[in-house]
């Protein structure tokens, strides 16, 4: 990415509902995935991609694989 930000930036567009934002390098490290979070936002200039790589691709995924949202929460 630091590169070529613009191919980067352009391939993200491209397929924005393909890619997803994955924090399990960070483990550990909150500050770390907010900052990244911070950067992304700003990068991409656009909510509604940064939305589909922060939650809703992962939603859309897990949602066509038959998980429900309800499976994760303890009773």
């Amino acid at each position: 990415m630091e590169k070529d930000p613009a191919a980067y930036k352009g391939f993200i567009e491209q397929y924005q509902d393909r890619v997803l934002f994955g924090s399990d390098a960070l483990i550990g490290q909150p500050e770390r995935i907010e900052s990244t979070l911070q950067f992304m936002k700003r990068f991409l200039e656009d909510a509604e991609i940064f939305d589909k790589l922060a939650s809703k691709n992962y939603i859309n995924y897990m949602s066509a694989s038959g998980w429900k949202d309800d499976q994760c929460t303890e009773g």
